[in-house]
């Protein structure tokens, strides 16, 4: 688990070395143990490529960059493959000698042995550049869902820079610091930049399961070297669903030094957190977050399954206080915006963990296979309610669930009912993004009045296929679970030089699930069925089949309360203003709406409070936001 930063340019100098040096310094918490830098010349061309090390596997042998035995390869790799000591047999058995013990090494040779072709045979969480030393081929590959981040911007001398986070490639002076305003409005419509695009005009994330390649100043197209397999699924074995699962987990745990298992007390990091504690031959580590806040706290079901399981459990309590003291350096992490509020107890969590291993399992990934959203049996009463005639709609219900007065509490009903009903679309899967989303389209076009309609929404259709079903799952998959979900952990644990890995995310349990049918998933209004009927053989039916929680904070309540007078600074004296493509009213009214209880907001002024913070952080001066 690491950082990886380069460039391909038209010259090289000094300012080289300087370049990459400094884009490595933006990443040096990614990979706290160790740096390197590699850099070659040919015709008019020079490439500079860096890494940032974390050690976890053949801690002694593993520096890079990292080149093949015959010396034709280099690779600066982040993240870890999971089923490398199963690939490196086949790869000997094929001529192929090694050198380390590490997974690096694995990539390098499968690549040598087939080329792009081998990307599909990785099971792991990935990002990395290969250096073709004869063809002089650059080549950029991302994990199949996203799990690792890569940003890539394509430079004016036709040459091309990356790096993990975006901060780190932004040092590079042919980078755009112009605010790309497609990106923008993505952002406060769903918290976070769909992929390709990021926040910054020029500059892309790749997406999960693609890969790019440069030569002789000619960046093509990304490629995907993974589809999504949706087959005609048949009914899954609980047995299956658990050995499958088990591998998973058994395949996560190597690794050279400690590993825990992040432990909320909820059904997915209880399932990691049983498996990893039979498979594991050490007594296991868990660490879990409580809150003073009642209705955000799950700790007591988190010391109850560690209890069972016989972990060394570490817990703390955050209270309100502590959260908002460090809210600057939870944010400070987030190399791009990204305004899910559950940064902050991930953040802590991640710190919790770091001080006591430097690998620990999640559960990420689980809600967006197995159905765990409210959304997905939201989705089946849609159906029925789409029925209705649209004067219905807009002339009595609408006007109606409009003037509930608004409620403080978390998920209330007066909030399902106005999701559901004001965020209303015919087509299945805009619905289900604009319930998912920060700040519904409509307001959008209030902020932004020059803007056009968030992106997501004019290429998702739900193709008359019915809903909810595993397509539902598979947007979630490629959409919210990489953009937010996975970039928020990656971040904060990245933060503390700490590794995080997802059992729920190996290739074959994904497969397991979309083999598996959506009715056995979402049964009435049981969510993660499949998962629940295995869980009760091994853990408590209080732990399995009680409510969802999440990992939330009191947002709304903090906005109104000890956030309100930094949120009032910023909406005098935000960057943003400086553009008259962003409507400054808009988001004062707002703010006025919020604090008289007229509409919930929180979202989009906490939306604001990041990209702010995000601004002046990177001193974004820039304010011309280019079309």
């Amino acid at each position: 688990m690491c950082g990886i930063a380069g460039f391909v340019q038209a010259s090289q100098g000094p300012e080289s070395s300087r370049i990459l040096k400094d884009m490595l310094s933006r990443i040096e918490h990614r990979g706290p143990d160790g740096s390197g830098e590699t850099y070659e010349t040919w015709d008019e061309w020079s490439l500079s490529l860096g890494h940032r090390r974390l050690s976890i596997i053949d801690i002694e042998g593993g520096a890079q960059p990292l080149s093949n035995v015959g010396d034709s390869h280099l690779i600066s790799f982040n993240g870890e493959i999971f089923n490398f000591q199963e690939l490196r047999p086949q790869l000997e058995a094929n001529g192929y000698a090694f050198h380390s013990r590490t997974d690096t090494e694995v990539i390098l040779q499968a690549y040598c042995d087939s080329g792009t072709e081998s990307f599909s045979r990785l099971n792991g969480m990935f990002a990395f550049a290969i250096w073709d030393k004869n063809e002089k081929t650059l080549t950029l590959c991302r994990d199949r869902h996203g799990i690792k981040p890569l940003y890539y911007c394509s430079l004016e001398n036709k040459g091309i820079a990356f790096a993990s986070e975006l901060t780190a490639l932004m040092v590079h002076p042919g980078v755009s610091r112009k605010m790309d305003p497609k990106g923008v409005v993505s952002y406060f419509f769903s918290d976070y930049v769909h992929a390709p695009r990021s926040i910054l005009d020029k500059v892309f994330k790749l997406a999960p399961g693609n890969f790019i390649q440069w030569k002789n100043g000619v960046l093509q197209s990304p490629k995907p070297f993974i589809e999504p397999d949706l087959i005609n699924p048949t009914p899954t074995a609980k047995k299956s669903i658990e050995d499958t699962l088990r591998m998973a987990v058994r395949r996560q745990l190597i690794a050279d030094v400690p590993v825990g298992v992040f432990l909320s007390g909820g059904l997915d990091s209880s399932i990691i957190a049983a498996l990893a504690t039979a498979e594991s031959e050490k007594r296991l580590k868990t660490f879990s977050i409580g809150f003073n806040e009642g209705d955000y706290d799950e700790s007591r079901y988190a010391e109850k399954v560690a209890k069972q399981l016989g972990t060394d459990h570490y817990s703390a309590i955050l209270s309100e206080d502590i959260m908002l003291d460090k809210v600057d350096q939870a944010l400070n992490c987030l190399d791009e915006p990204l305004s899910d509020p559950s940064v902050l107890p991930t953040y802590f969590l991640s710190q919790l963990a770091s001080k006591e291993v430097k690998v620990v399992l999640g559960g990420d990934g689980s809600d967006e296979l197995w159905a765990g959203y409210p959304t997905y049996y939201a989705q089946r009463l849609a159906k029925y309610y789409g029925y209705l005639p649209d004067s219905f709609h807009r002339h009595l219900v609408l006007p109606m669930v409009s003037r509930l007065p608004v409620s403080n509490r978390r998920w209330s009903l007066e909030w399902k009912l106005k999701r559901f009903l004001c965020r209303w679309d015919h087509d299945a899967s805009k619905r289900h993004l604009r319930w998912m989303a920060a700040t519904d389209a409509d307001q959008l076009k209030l902020a932004f009045p020059d803007a056009s309609t968030p992106e997501i929404l004019n290429q998702t259709t739900s193709d008359g296929d019915p809903f909810p079903s595993n397509e539902t799952l598979l947007l979630d998959l490629q959409t919210y679970l990489p953009g937010s979900v996975l970039a928020k952990v990656d971040r904060t644990s990245m933060a503390f030089g700490l590794e995080v890995r997802p059992p729920f995310l190996d290739n074959e349990v994904v497969e397991l699930a979309f083999q598996t049918p959506f009715r056995q998933k979402l049964k009435g209004k049981q969510t993660k069925w499949a998962l629940k009927n295995m869980a009760e053989d091994f853990l408590p039916k209080e732990i399995v089949y009680r409510s969802k929680k999440g990992f939330g904070v009191p947002l709304q309540q903090w906005l109104k309360g000890p956030l309100q007078s930094r949120l009032q600074k910023a909406l005098q004296d935000s960057p943003l203003w400086e553009s008259p493509w962003v409507s400054q009213a808009y988001f004062q009214s707002a703010n006025e709406s919020l604090v008289n209880n007229k509409m919930d907001t929180s979202k989009t002024l906490w939306s604001f409070l990041v990209l702010d913070h995000w601004m002046k952080r990177n001193q974004i001066s820039e304010i011309e936001i280019s079309e």
